[in-house]
């Protein structure tokens, strides 16, 4: 399959992929939102989602009301209360009266916390990490980003899941044969005052038996992984430099600080879902508009289709 480079071809992927199947439910944890309940209404006219809003119903209601959309589309399961929301999404995934699990209005560590929950969560001993996709203007090639929404200071075995994780993304989800994934850094040599720099050169060592599907080198500052003329300048070479398909960042605020740096300053737009629980769970922030919460939809359509082979599925 061709490789998809935009989130007008991940779409087209998506809708190929659910052709003649019925559509995902998708269980939004407090759905107190017009973003996502206009998201939700297009995935539904697409065929990609059946949408199960939880929340305050009569407020659901009355944003339906609000933004014109078709209450018929929607299922709406009654709920009260920010924990309760997210427990509510969680028990619909374990019951298997969900497919994917959807953040709403609720803040990430309370939607999260009842996914991590040892007993009844969705956790199935895999390694759980974010991982975003940008399309940035001017970029023939969307970028991974990871790990900007989960782990906050991974160690060097905690890196290694983020990285396996992303190269899964690109490899079955993008169709990227061999992605190249850039560890960064504040810079391209190592010095053992940076911490980062040294994870990254041993996870670069690592990698070269451990990921032989991918070119993972590092560190790299965030210029040497994506401009060809400032690994040029610099004189930069490898497999990896000015031409990355993914950045990994040493900690949760780069993460976090590079994809919101690129939504906002560079008119990128983005996907994000959480990969290696029992379910695709799409992570979006409360801010980001209908059409960013659609393009993770279509992620975690294609990231469904592969949830079984990779063994993440729970028991029900």
């Amino acid at each position: 399959m061709d490789r998809i480079r935009n989130f007008s071809e991940m779409m087209a992927a998506a809708k190929q992929a659910r052709e003649c199947l019925p559509p995902y439910r998708v269980a939004v944890c407090a759905a107190e939102d017009a973003s996502a309940v206009t998201a939700m209404e297009s995935a539904a006219r697409l065929g990609l989602a059946r949408p199960i809003l939880i929340g305050e119903k009569e407020r659901i209601l009355g944003i339906i009301k609000e933004t014109g959309s078709d209450p018929g589309l929607f299922e709406i399961a009654d709920v009260s209360g920010e924990d309760e929301k997210a427990e509510k999404g969680v028990k619909l995934i374990r019951q298997g009266a969900a497919d994917i699990l959807m953040k709403g209005m609720v803040p990430t560590s309370t939607f999260l916390h009842p996914i991590f929950r040892k007993e009844n969560g969705l956790s199935r001993g895999f390694f759980i990490s974010h991982v975003g996709v940008l399309h940035v203007p001017g970029f023939d090639r969307l970028i991974i980003q990871t790990d900007g929404g989960i782990n906050i200071a991974p160690d060097i075995e905690m890196k290694k899941g983020i990285i396996a994780n992303a190269v899964f993304v690109a490899r079955r989800l993008l169709n990227i044969d061999r992605p190249k994934v850039a560890l960064l850094s504040a810079s391209e040599k190592v010095h053992p005052k940076i911490q980062s720099t040294v994870d990254a050169r041993l996870l670069s060592d690592w990698a070269k038996d451990a990921m032989p599907e991918a070119d993972v080198e590092g560190p790299l500052a965030l210029d040497l992984a994506v401009s060809l003329e400032a690994a040029k300048r610099k004189g930069i070479s490898g497999k990896v430099a000015g031409l990355a398909d993914i950045l990994v960042s040493p900690n949760i605020e780069m993460g976090n600080v590079i994809y919101k740096a690129l939504r906002h300053f560079a008119n990128a737009s983005g996907a994000g879902i959480v990969v290696g629980a029992g379910c695709p769970i799409i992570l979006t922030s409360r801010s980001d508009p209908p059409e960013e919460k659609i393009n993770a939809l279509a992620l975690a359509v294609l990231y469904a289709g592969h949830i079984k082979e990779a063994g993440y599925t729970i028991t029900k």
